[in-house]
């Protein structure tokens, strides 16, 4: 695993992902394969942090959402199940779930979803 990945390297995975290019499990590899081990989106704002060993990358701030004040497992497990949600209908379900950031663990293949007053859920990727 290198972790000599460019801005421009970046962002030509991150438009290919967004533009339908990349499945998911694609997406993972190719980050994967340039170092970056682990990403964290804040979900109130859709903006995700990449990181690896050397570098870090953030994207811009996509949506303003209210975080619930009430954290509702059954709805975060219900988002989750629901794999086929538009990212940002995803990051409102889970806001209005009561998850503040997720942290997802490439090498890991597993999620971490964090709630309002610290609950955590942790999912394990099937891809």
């Amino acid at each position: 695993m290198n972790d000599n990945i460019t801005e421009g390297d970046f962002q030509e995975i991150i438009r290919k992902r967004s533009s339908g290019d990349l499945s998911f499990s694609q997406f993972l590899q190719e980050l994967s394969q340039r170092g970056i081990n682990e990403y964290e989106i804040d979900v109130s704002t859709g903006q995700a942090t990449y990181k690896g060993v050397h570098s870090e990358f953030k994207t811009d701030s996509q949506v303003d959402l209210a975080i619930s004040d009430q954290f509702n497992r059954n709805k975060v497990l219900e988002a989750i199940a629901n794999i086929s949600l538009p990212f940002l209908d995803f990051l409102k379900e889970i806001a209005d779930a009561g998850i503040i950031t997720y942290r997802v663990y490439i090498p890991e293949r597993k999620i971490k979803y964090f709630g309002i007053e610290g609950e955590v859920i942790e999912e394990q990727l099937r891809i």
